[in-house]
């Protein structure tokens, strides 16, 4: 599988818990896999984005629910977490400025 094989299946539909336990295995990996990375950001950043209201759009309380779980204060944010970020802000019509500024920072971190 290459990273261009996953598409997000359109009738799919997960729910919170959903990604919340892909979030929880994401950040039990060490060293991910760039097939995981991209099937975590392209999953979630459809979850988030096209499946919960308000479609289309990261509003503040869809980008603070994701901040506040990707972020780990000093550190930068796990690869695969800021990947979901970054896909996020790329799919959707509009976002909020403090999570493109919190992106940013992130992206500027060492690694």
């Amino acid at each position: 599988m290459t990273n261009s094989d996953y598409t997000p299946v359109p009738n799919a539909r997960l729910c919170h818990d959903d990604a919340e336990a892909l979030l929880a295995i994401n950040a039990s990996l060490r060293s991910p896999s760039p097939e995981w990375v991209h099937f975590l950001s392209e999953t979630l950043s459809h979850w988030l984005v096209e499946q919960r209201a308000p479609q289309g759009v990261v509003d503040e309380a869809k980008a603070r629910w994701l901040i506040e779980r990707i972020d780990e204060g000093d550190r930068r944010p796990h690869p695969a977490a800021l990947a979901v970020l970054r896909r996020c802000c790329v799919i959707a019509r509009d976002v909020p400025r403090q999570m493109l500024h919190y992106l940013r920072m992130q992206e500027a971190r060492p690694a």
